[in-house]
């Protein structure tokens, strides 16, 4: 297991070293080079060269992606990867592939990581190299285990593993054992764990032995290598060193003849130095006196020059300086006017500006007032959240607009548990007896976490529509979630008149009923999700991906139904919380730390759950950032023992 967690290591601190790097610029000398290089890809595109453009374009991804700039160099990949494909160029695509997959799982969006991992994968395939084969699946197993997918990596892992074996490839296999024995850990199969971890560590043990062997073989190699060259080497020093011997022998014979000629022409060349050198003495001192004559004659001369440039320089200063004095006086004049035109007309504009800001200040708080009045009737609207507790004792509601007024509402009733088919048609009885409630039928429980298109007023708007149409769904005594979201769907579609027009506004949902007596709870979504914990083990369903409203006619949603016999804590939320923007590095908070941060609390009583999933908000935010969006969080617990 111990190369397992090197790799994990090697590969957080490459992802932290990326991180890091979010907010860097680029350098001069990068931009110059991302500018050329875009000039290229011009020039390329218009010879219809699909080949250097497409490597044109990968050049530029590399150098957003080495700058923390992840975003472009997705974009300039993706770019690089279609010009790539007009050439069939596989292999390239299927390294861009990957290298989107890399970018991705950075950025934590992992479901875009998974995407590209498989597309590199299915080139993988098609180019047909074993090895990159069961690279391929492990990186696609890698992302599915990150992502809680434990089945789905086992099944890309035994493949590799297949592969791996076949081509006796010692780090693929590896690999694979120690990341099955970690997901069946995940899985709570201790069994297949331990099968796993015990494979992993005989197979690293065999790896270490074998490396042993080859290292020890090599040493024997070069010691035997070494000997024979060590005795090769003495040979030769000891015949370099006769020769050298009898060399120096010669040479010393020779040299003391040599001494004793040159001895003699040296006597004689020093006398004829010595007389050289008078001459040359005198010589120089001639030259000297003529010198300091020459000299003096030139001093003499430049004097008198510069007393006239002096008197001459002198009083041409004193007319520019009287000249540059008239100019400027007269500059000051023509300024000062200038001035007290400049000063009247700003005291105008003043005055006008000051106007103006009374009227905005005025509209401002006309507006706000409107604003405030909508608020009003929102909070009207929708039931107080002190009602909550009434249907479950323990629970909270978060509710944060953004704005004055939200466009995230949220919603719960306790309802008739058959459908009365009266209400559905909006017939009326012929006797009373639908007058007074009849308090032996079964009930159930409606609770729904709504985010409409936009903030402020606009989702306000949308808000009421949603709340009015569930309003009226479960009047008429429907209570199947996915028949909730088919009929809110249609309503928001009637409402909006989109079939006539390009309105596109909807909303995204959550709908879960608790039906007390069979002890269940239906859920079905509408992009949005639920997590409920039960048993210390938390769980999360996710919506389906179709929203309410928009071009389609119909839609038809997934329903999902979980036993609550048991003690279970039911968590329903908008996106505003999980998108929002902040910590040390600007990140959004993502899906994965806030269903660790409801797990670390569930067991708190809820009001104080809501306390620490505000205070974590407020915190997550800062100094630095602003709210981005609405956030609603709905908690409860369902304790039916």
């Amino acid at each position: 297991m111990k190369s397992f967690y090197i790799i994990i290591t090697l590969f957080t601190l490459i992802i932290v070293n990326l991180s890091a790097q979010t907010y860097r610029e680029l350098s001069k000398a990068e931009q110059n080079q991302v500018d050329r290089l875009n000039e290229m890809a011009e020039l390329y595109i218009n010879d219809n060269d699909a080949e250097n453009t497409g490597l044109t374009y990968s050049r530029i991804a590399f150098i957003y992606w080495k700058a923390g700039k992840p975003r472009e160099a997705i974009d300039n990949f993706i770019s690089s990867s279609e010009y790539y494909l007009q050439k069939n160029k596989f292999n390239e695509v299927k390294n861009i592939y990957s290298n989107l997959g890399v970018i991705y799982t950075d950025l934590e969006e992992l479901e875009f990581a998974l995407e590209y991992f498989k597309k590199s994968l299915t080139i993988r395939r098609k180019i047909g190299d074993k090895k990159d084969i069961a690279a391929g699946l492990i990186d696609v197993a890698y992302i599915l285990q990150a992502m809680g997918y434990y089945d789905d990596a086992n099944e890309y892992l035994n493949e590799a593993l297949s592969i791996s074996t076949k081509q006796k490839n010692s780090k693929l296999i590896l690999d694979c054992y120690q990341m099955l024995a970690t997901n069946y850990d995940a899985m709570g199969n201790i069994k297949k764990a331990n099968e796993y971890n015990n494979k992993a560590e005989s197979f690293q043990n065999y790896i270490q032995e074998q490396s042993i062997k080859q290292e020890y073989t090599e040493q024997i190699i070069e010691t035997k290598q070494e000997v024979v060259k060590t005795e090769r080497e003495k040979e030769l020093a000891k015949e370099l060193f006769l020769v050298k011997q009898k060399l120096y022998m010669r040479q010393k014979d020779s040299f003391k003849i040599t001494i004793q000629s040159k001895q003699d022409s040296l006597f004689r060349a020093a006398q004829l130095a010595k007389l050289k050198q008078k001459e040359v003495e005198n010589l120089l001192n001639k030259q000297k006196v003529q010198e300091l004559t020459i000299k003096e004659q030139e001093a003499k001369a430049k004097n008198q020059r510069l007393t006239i440039i002096m008197i001459t320089g002198g009083f041409i200063l004193m007319i520019f300086l009287a000249f540059v004095m008239l100019r400027a006086n007269r500059q000051k004049k023509k300024a000062n006017i200038k001035l007290e035109k400049q000063n009247k007309e700003i005291e105008e504009k003043s005055a006008q500006l000051s106007n103006a800001l009374k009227k905005i200040a005025h509209q401002n708080q006309n507006i706000k007032q409107s604003i405030n009045y909508a608020k009003g009737i929102q909070q009207a609207m929708l039931p107080k959240p002190e009602q909550f507790n009434k249907l479950f004792k323990d629970s909270f509601i978060l509710f944060k607009p953004r704005d004055i007024v939200s466009g995230d509402f949220y919603y719960f009733k306790d309802v008739d548990a058959k459908s009365d088919i009266f209400k559905i048609f909006g017939m009326h009885r012929l006797d009373n007896t639908d007058k007074k409630e009849d308090k032996t039928k079964e009930k159930k429980i409606v609770i729904s976490a709504v985010d409409c298109t936009g903030h402020g007023v606009p989702g306000a708007f949308m808000s009421m529509i949603g709340y009015n149409l569930l309003e009226d769904i479960t009047f008429k005594g429907i209570t199947r979630p996915d028949l909730i979201l088919e009929e809110m769907h249609r309503g928001v579609r009637t409402a909006l008149k989109q079939k006539e027009t390009n309105n596109q506004d909807g909303m995204d949902m959550a709908v879960c009923v608790i039906d007390v007596k069979k002890k269940t709870m239906d859920f079905a979504g509408a992009k949005n999700p639920i997590i409920y914990i039960q048993d210390d083990k938390i769980t999360q369903i996710k919506g389906d991906k179709d929203g309410i409203g928009g071009k389609s006619d119909d839609h038809k949603f997934k329903y999902h139904t979980i036993d609550i016999s048991k003690l279970t804590y039911v968590y329903l939320f908008s996106d505003g919380y999980i998108d929002q923007f902040g910590g040390t590095q600007g990140r959004k908070f993502m899906i994965k730390r806030f269903r660790e941060l409801l797990f670390d609390i569930h067991s708190k009583p809820m009001k104080e759950q809501r306390d620490f999933l505000d205070k974590t908000f407020v915190e997550w935010i800062g100094k630095d950032y602003n709210q981005i969006d609405d956030v609603l969080v709905m908690g409860f617990k369902i304790d039916l023992s």
